[in-house]
């Protein structure tokens, strides 16, 4: 298996949710605002491709305190297809196996095509919290 290979329709992927775009009590759990692009997604919104990682690994970056509240969501690259999106392989050296990008939601890309961009990350959103595969573990506090 080649990380560099292209992605399959039939693969799945996986998309780290910060708590603050998580919301049970919401008819819509994950909330749009996961799958927005930031102005450091330059090449695209990045997931993790099933066949070379597992849920957790999406939690490997970052602070250990802080990713640890953190939601998995899969996906599968055939609904994204669907969505008129795209799953690129781009290898991180060093970073979690199976990095990818899906390229529409690059920050450029959100830019120039928000209010279509918008219907799709609300899709989006319905399709991470039909299938949550992490969930931080209950609070302590």
């Amino acid at each position: 298996m080649d990380e560099h290979e292209p992605v399959d329709g039939s693969e799945f992927v996986y998309r780290r949710i910060h708590p603050k775009f998580y919301n049970s009590a919401l008819a819509i759990a994950v909330l749009l605002e996961a799958f927005r692009p930031n102005r450091n997604d330059t090449s695209g919104l990045s997931v993790l491709r099933a066949r070379f990682a597992q849920p957790q690994d999406t939690l490997a970056e970052g602070d250990p305190a802080k990713v640890a509240g953190y939601y998995v969501a899969r996906l599968a690259v055939r609904d994204l297809q669907d969505l008129g999106l795209t799953v690129k392989p781009e290898p991180l050296p060093g970073g979690p196996p199976g990095h990818a990008v899906i390229p529409q939601l690059s920050w450029p890309g959100y830019e120039a095509d928000k209010k279509r961009l918008k219907q799709v990350l609300v899709e989006l959103a319905k399709l991470a919290g039909a299938d949550i595969v992490h969930r931080p573990p209950p609070s302590t506090a």
